[in-house]
């Protein structure tokens, strides 16, 4: 949240002709992901993630005349499911997912934006289960489409679609001695609203 802010504190530092092109916005959504993890102790255990409520929140700057560059910042809420073989799916461990992007943007096709960027997430800790030491930094990659429709004036409503790519990990899972890690691979969808600084 601090480097959020520290963005938000340098977009307004800028000169009036960069500043008054800044852009903020903030959008609620939701995000699902491919298996997080797969093991074998006495059978297959597999780990899945339910749909994750998502708020993300950006702040770009233009850095050429169709480009813009900024961060974006995603909390997600979710919980696992957990299927062992022979045995009914279970719900296991909740968690929570803070990422930070650095993205760049650009005009796509009329009202579409595309948007692709490099950043880090982290799984914070939890009370109990794989999640309870909670995660290292990982390296994220992602991309994206996003629409924008003018409302009034500076203000505007934005939809948008994001996709991202991590290898996934926790603290926990390296104290019990599970070293490898596993693609990861997540889809989320987001409405909210963007402001121009006019």
């Amino acid at each position: 949240m601090r480097t959020l802010v520290l963005a938000l504190a340098l977009a307004a530092a800028l000169p009036p002709q960069l500043a008054g092109q800044a852009r903020y916005s903030v959008t609620f959504g939701a995000t699902g992901g491919t298996r997080l993890l797969t093991d074998r102790i006495f059978q297959d255990i597999r780990v899945t993630q339910a749909i994750a409520p998502t708020v993300v929140v950006d702040a770009t700057l233009p850095v050429s005349k169709r480009e813009r560059a900024g961060l974006e910042l995603g909390l997600g809420f979710a919980k696992t499911r957990i299927q062992e073989t022979g045995l009914a799916q279970y719900d296991g461990p909740s968690f929570r997912t803070l990422s930070i992007a650095f993205v760049v943007q650009g005009p796509l096709f009329r009202r579409f934006t595309y948007s692709g960027g490099a950043g880090l997430l982290k799984y914070l800790p939890d009370k109990d289960g794989i999640f309870r030491q909670g995660g290292p930094l990982l390296l994220i990659l992602g991309g994206g489409v996003d629409y924008h429709q003018p409302i009034r004036g500076s203000l505007g409503l934005l939809a948008r679609m994001r996709y991202d790519y991590q290898r996934f990990s926790t603290d926990q899972l390296r104290a019990d001695g599970f070293a490898r890690t596993q693609d990861v691979h997540r889809v989320g969808f987001g409405l909210g609203l963007e402001y121009t600084r006019p």
